[in-house]
């Protein structure tokens, strides 16, 4: 278990964590108090979880209703109230779900943008993670009064996806400052901290208390992370015990194989087994499908026995489509198709992360409300058996592991290095070399540049590549050559591009044009005064030499601009914000 130390800043600050999932969401909160150990908790309670309607664990569900003007009328546990879905039935309201899965959405009859719709679910979180403060915690009560009159502002951490980087951490970041979060300035911007579910559910777990027998130095640790959208799967391995740090050692993974795809698959299965019956409507196969994902899916566990779907009364009985009485049954093997897909993929996963590595050196941990399954959990066992690997689900409720261990991330950071997904660089031109094959073959692209110089298009510079182990404050650097007419102003840029192909060193991008991707683009504004001056074959012109230098071992990729003298801070542009 973490012991931190109290904590040293010289004034009070709160720190939100909002863990926003594809069907359940949450958040937690950590108050810093000079000369107090910090400590973290869960927000227990949202409106619309009183009496009956207690929603599981700490979560509420990622659904909200809009009216015909798109306007928001309910959002998660309120949104399933039946009160909700009278009112919304009668008054022609529209339901959305699954809204932040890969930052897009199913097709809805909103007519607002998925960050907007992030946006609002934010704000609702936020609002509600403050009301929960101030009813639970004095403390946080007092931050929160005094930060309503320009007192401290408050920090946040918000997780994602494995599969996750710059551009979805982007819309993730203009969500929470329309959703007022933070203000709309760097200052805003800095306020935000992103964290992978995967690292954070890594850090939950050390927080609540890894045995000694699991933490040992050149131990290792897959974290098999099954949420509703997305399975989540990395590796990491300990560096040291004492305190204790770690290191990614495998290119995470983000398989979408998560309980909704179950839901999905159901849903196929139900559609297509009923079609010919009077059962075929939308709200006889919407109660089906309500109690198949609270009640039949959660408790399956043996391919060999029936399951239940009830969904009517007495009178709702069709021998020929095994219905009696309101009740649908469904074999063994059915129900087992339905969850033999994401099972596979996992295997998959866990076989890919652990390639190499001494089996009896290395965990697994399994997490996320998925998890819980038992039939997912005997599969998965036996299949981990096979390979001499130990498996178990940590204690406590693992359904909130990504929002309290997002806190822990922030407390504490204990990955020291992370792999990098792809490869990185950016596309240049290069002078013209007669004796190089590569050039040759491209002389009918070359051309005369600003400065009179004979350049080809299309070469690679490769910044780092994949696999590579990326510390937290390694720095990558290119250099970058750059000319402007005498007429133009001074900003400098610089695309980031990642490639995806399977070669180990990809020289140019005319290649494979389909592996190359613009991640994102390096922009600066170096001083008008650090400009050279020349003349080439068409005018006047000026030229300037540059580094660009990015960080890529934090959660999120940072950028520099740096010349002769002098360092400018750059800003990261991605393609959803062009």
């Amino acid at each position: 278990m973490i012991e931190l130390r109290p904590y040293s800043g010289s004034s009070r600050k709160l720190v939100i964590a909002i863990d926003v999932g594809t069907t359940y969401s949450g958040a937690a909160y950590c108050i810093l108090d000079p000369g107090v150990i910090p400590k973290v908790w869960s927000v227990t309670r949202f409106p619309g979880q009183e009496g009956e309607n207690k929603s599981r664990d700490v979560k509420i569900p990622s659904v909200l209703y809009y009216d015909q003007y798109d306007n928001l009328r309910e959002v998660g546990a309120e949104a399933t109230l039946e009160s909700t879905k009278e009112r919304a039935y009668a008054e022609e309201w529209n339901y959305v779900k699954w809204s932040v899965l890969c930052i897009t959405l199913p097709p809805i009859e909103v007519d607002k943008s998925t960050v907007d719709i992030l946006a609002d679910f934010l704000a609702y979180i936020f609002k509600h993670t403050k009301d929960h403060i101030i009813k639970t915690n004095p403390t946080g009560c007092q931050i929160l009064e005094a930060n309503s009159a320009s007192g401290p502002p408050i920090d946040f951490v918000l997780s994602h996806p494995n599969g996750w980087s710059g551009p979805q951490q982007s819309s993730m970041r203009r969500a929470a400052i329309i959703a007022k979060l933070v203000p709309d300035d760097d200052e805003g911007a800095s306020r935000i901290q992103f964290v992978t579910e995967g690292e954070a559910s890594l850090q939950f777990c050390i927080a609540t208390g890894l045995g000694n027998d699991i933490i040992r130095e050149d131990n290792h640790v897959t974290i098999v992370d099954c949420g509703g959208g997305t399975i989540d799967v990395s590796t990491y391995r300990f560096v040291d015990s004492g305190p204790v740090t770690v290191e990614e050692s495998a290119i995470p993974e983000c398989i979408i194989q998560g309980s909704t795809m179950v839901n999905r698959r159901a849903e196929e299965l139900l559609r297509n087994k009923l079609r010919s019956s009077r059962f075929a409507t939308n709200d006889d196969i919407e109660a089906m499908m309500s109690t198949f994902e609270s009640m039949t899916k959660p408790t399956f566990r043996d391919p060999t026995a029936i399951s239940y779907i009830r969904f009517g009364g007495p009178r709702d009985t069709d021998e020929r489509y095994n219905i009696r009485r309101g009740v649908l049954s469904l074999s063994g093997s059915e129900m087992a198709s339905l969850f033999q897909p994401s099972i596979n993929a996992i295997k998959s996963a866990i076989t890919n992360q652990v390639a190499g590595l001494d089996p009896r050196r290395t965990t697994i941990l399994l997490v996320g409300g998925f998890a819980t399954s038992p039939f997912l959990q005997e599969e998965l066992q036996s299949h981990v058996d096979g390979k001499g690997l130990r498996m178990f689900s940590p204690d406590g409720q693992t359904s909130k592991a990504v929002a309290e261990g997002a806190l822990w991330f922030y407390l504490d950071h204990r990955v020291r290095a992370r792999v990098a997904r792809h490869t990185y660089g950016s596309q240049c031109c290069v002078n013209y070399d007669g004796s190089n094959p590569e050039h040759v073959q491209r002389s009918h692209l070359a051309y005369t540049y600003i400065d009179g110089a004979l350049v080809v298009p299309s070469m690679f510079a490769i910044l780092t590549r994949k696999g590579t182990s990326v510390t937290e404050t390694t720095e990558f650097t290119y250099p970058l050559s750059h000319y402007l007419t005498a007429f133009l102003g001074t900003d400098v840029s610089s695309d980031i591009i990642s490639y995806r192909g399977s070669k180990t060193d990809p020289r140019w991008t005319d290649e494979e044009p389909g592996m190359f991707t613009t991640l994102c683009t390096v922009r600066s504004t170096p001083a008008a005064a650090s400009w050279h001056k020349g003349n080439g074959p068409k005018g006047p012109y000026r030229w300037q030499k540059f580094v660009v230098i990015l960080q890529l071992g934090l959660t999120e990729m940072k950028a520099q601009v740096a010349w002769w003298e002098n360092v400018s801070p750059a800003t990261l542009v991605y393609d959803n914000e062009a």
